[in-house]
């Protein structure tokens, strides 16, 4: 294991906040002992860390970089379900169950990891509580992330859709920038498009239109938040005045 990133285990500031090493910043020693297990892994931007379907039962514990998250639709398209970074945990679903990988990994940007086997992951889990806590609280964020889509998708319109997944960044992935926020991952607006199932274009219109009140900067492949409060209020989760 890199010696940086077992000096940084217990640190809350090494790890992004809501990533599974950011909540073991309590558990020093749970964190190096997770960190210690499986083999160093490193993959090239666009290279698959794991692939939808296949039978593999390992997880991947990411050390540094972006990777995406996908999965084909029933009518064939490529779905964006989530990003993922340095401090996430990747392709539990199927250590726990032994079923096929049910989405694709692949790493938006160079990737560091621990290629960890099953039998380790499990057997770090039953040893150490505060790690088997930090994963349940991980796999009860993506539940929920997973049923706000859902339930967005049912009924909030596209503008709602895309302010909501941008403030659901912010609080996973949100970086301080100049008295701004800025989003960590770099996500097209395609890709955007895909966190919220509606087209680019509208998805295009709604950027636009938030730039435009000057809640948000749009760059290539960056959003910064300028308006935190506003961004919130965009996505009705506050009411006018709060």
């Amino acid at each position: 294991m890199p010696e940086k990133y077992a000096e940084g285990a217990g640190s809350a500031d090494r790890w992004p906040h809501g990533t599974l090493l950011a909540e073991l910043a309590g558990s020093p020693e749970a964190a190096k002992t997770l960190l210690s297990l499986g083999t160093p892994r490193l993959y090239e931007p666009g290279e698959i860390l794991l692939a939808e379907g296949l039978h593999e039962t390992f997880v991947l514990l990411l050390l540094s970089g972006v990777t995406k998250v996908t999965a084909v639709t029933e009518n064939g398209d490529i779905a964006l379900l989530a990003v993922r970074l340095g401090g996430d945990l990747v392709g539990e679903f199927a250590a726990f169950d032994n079923r096929p990988r049910s989405a694709t990994v692949t790493a938006a940007s160079a990737v560091a990891a621990r290629r960890i086997g099953q039998q380790d992951f499990l057997g770090c889990l039953d040893r150490w509580p505060a790690t088997a806590l930090a994963v349940s609280r991980m796999l009860v964020r993506k539940n929920r992330w997973s049923v706000r889509r859902r339930g967005d998708f049912s009924g909030c319109p596209v503008a709602t859709r895309v302010a909501r997944v941008l403030v659901d960044l912010v609080e996973d992935y949100g970086q301080p920038s100049r008295g701004h926020v800025l989003i960590g991952p770099r996500l097209t607006q395609a890709e955007i498009a895909g966190l919220v199932g509606a087209k680019e274009r509208r998805v295009h219109h709604v950027l636009g239109a938030l730039a435009g009140q000057g809640v948000i900067r749009v760059g290539y492949s960056r959003v910064t938040v300028l308006s935190p409060a506003g961004l919130r209020h965009a996505a009705r989760l506050t009411e006018p005045g709060d």
